[in-house]
């Protein structure tokens, strides 16, 4: 049976699940999406029950389905399922599954059902698992990126590229890996929406705010700079007429994030993002030269922007 319905809690947990559920007879195939936050349902219906001219097989992707509802659309879709084309591969996707509503249960006893819940530990293994690992390295990696799967992601890509030899260990994981302060990720956010809009007095108090947490200037550096390559990818994406949820699948980011970060576009542009970018490397450039001291480097970077 051709049909799944995945509940998941990070985006990059399902398109792990995704890649690993289309490669056996579906590989290569294009994937058709339809956001039920965005489109209606019957263009998906229409799509599954419409044979494809160029391949046999077909891979059609409902996401947000805790939107449906028990009407004549929902029932099309039951009725798909109860006689459903082997040549398509149907995969229906949620964050928010209430296992109590008809039409759920309808689907769950439908459907190959596959609940993914964000294990890190687990997720840092499967990322590395091609590579030797120090005892300890995969705690250490989870403690430094606050669980946040996002981060962990991003930090073991790090090491990945870093190592050749196959073998990582707990001293590699200190030297590459950005430790990450639970309660100071809102802040950081702050001080970059603050930063991005040229407002350098709240700036300087977000900055103030985060030496309780004994973030060093350099480490901000590294902080700040990843927003802001988010911030301009996200405005990339965004110009291209893409929507919250795509952004987040071609990134690999919760959706959540890729939501707050387009908050900040309303207030820059990709012209001033760029040269935010290329002012902090700048001062980076200069704190590693010896040029300037690394604890005045923050400090400098936001009196000029």
């Amino acid at each position: 049976m051709n049909n799944y319905l995945i509940v998941y809690d990070d985006i990059y947990l399902l398109n792990t699940k995704i890649d690993e559920i289309t490669k056996k007879d579906f590989k290569d195939i294009d994937k058709n999406v339809y956001d039920l936050d965005e489109k209606d349902l019957d263009d998906a219906l229409l799509d599954l029950d419409t044979y494809s001219f160029l391949s046999d097989k077909k891979i059609v992707i409902i996401k947000n389905i805790e939107n449906l509802n028990d009407d004549k659309k929902t029932t099309h879709l039951i009725n798909y399922l109860d006689n459903s084309n082997p040549d398509n591969l149907l995969i229906l996707t949620t964050t928010k599954f209430n296992g109590t509503k008809k039409i759920n249960k309808t689907l769950k006893e439908k459907t190959n059902f596959i609940k993914l819940e964000s294990n890190s530990n687990t997720v840092i293994k499967n990322l590395l698992k091609d590579y030797k690992l120090e005892p300890g390295v995969i705690n250490k990696i989870s403690i430094y990126s606050n669980n946040n799967i996002d981060i962990i992601k991003t930090e073991c890509d790090k090491l990945i590229n870093y190592k050749d030899d196959k073998t990582i260990t707990v001293s590699d994981v200190e030297k590459l890996v950005v430790k990450h302060l639970g309660d100071s990720s809102n802040i950081i956010f702050d001080l970059v929406k603050y930063i991005s809009s040229s407002d350098k007095k709240r700036a300087l108090e977000q900055y103030k705010l985060l030496q309780e947490y004994n973030i060093d200037d350099i480490s901000l550096i590294g902080l700040i700079e990843s927003q802001l390559r988010l911030l301009e990818e996200v405005s990339i994406y965004k110009k291209e007429g893409l929507y919250k949820d795509d952004i987040a699948t071609k990134l690999n980011i919760h959706p959540y994030r890729i939501q707050k970060t387009m908050e900040l576009l309303s207030s820059t542009n990709i012209t001033s993002i760029n040269n935010l970018i290329k002012n902090l490397s700048e001062i980076d450039y200069k704190v590693k030269a010896g040029l300037i001291d690394s604890k005045d480097c923050i400090l400098m970077y936001i009196i000029n922007i």
